[in-house]
């Protein structure tokens, strides 16, 4: 997977018969959280990824389609949704949105609604190992047949020669055929953006703690 910063000026000559899809980290993260201004990377990590995208797309061409990790709607109403999930983000994704390239309604909703129902089972405490095997199955199960949908819904809509983007967070699990070269866009920031969440998320868990 080329990285960005790592190659220099790819050349879209040398992807010509690729499909070409540009990967950018993404976090979901509480209201109460992206709320906090003080030392919040989220807009110097957003200015960087921007950044960085706006010189790739110097080098194969505008990006035609736009994949969201948990958005299951196109056009306009998929850029609400995006704006609910990623507020830090929504900003550049409109640019994008506005210069013409298409929101895809990338999820499945059945799909995602039963993996978040299996994901709530699971952090609910359940007593009996019977039942936690049960509904772990379930869950791996579902993920998988999520990952199927995701996949293909790429290849479906991400044509030999065209550029997609994909945000979605880092655990994703994908794996992408070799029709597809995948262009990881990094940022400096990125490790300032896990440390200043896991300070925040450790505060919000444990208010009584962090007030000693």
């Amino acid at each position: 997977m080329p990285e960005l910063g790592k190659i220099s000026k790819p050349s879209v000559d040398r992807f010509k018969n690729k499909k070409r899809l540009i990967y950018v980290p993404i976090f979901f993260v509480p209201p109460q959280i992206s709320a906090i201004k003080e030392n919040n990377p989220f807009k110097d990590y957003w200015a960087e990824i921007a950044d960085n995208i706006n010189k790739l797309e110097l080098s194969l061409g505008k990006i035609d389609v736009i994949f969201h990790e948990m958005n299951t709607k196109s056009k306009e109403e998929g850029l609400n949704i995006i704006e609910n999930l990623n507020p830090d983000g929504i900003d550049f994704i409109k640019i994008l949105h506005n210069s013409g390239s298409n929101i895809s309604d990338f999820e499945n909703e059945e799909l995602i609604t039963e993996l978040m129902d299996w994901q709530r089972a699971l952090s609910s405490g359940i007593m009996s190992a019977k039942a936690r095997e049960i509904i772990s199955k379930e869950y791996n199960e579902t993920n998988t047949q999520r990952n199927k949908k995701l996949l293909n819904k790429i290849s479906d809509e991400l044509n030999i020669g065209s550029n997609a983007i994909l945000f979605m967070r880092e655990d994703h699990g994908l794996q992408f055929d070799n029709e597809t070269e995948v262009f990881y866009v990094s940022s400096n920031t990125i490790s300032k953006v896990h440390e200043w969440l896991k300070i925040e998320i450790e505060k919000l868990m444990n208010p009584v703690k962090n007030e000693n």
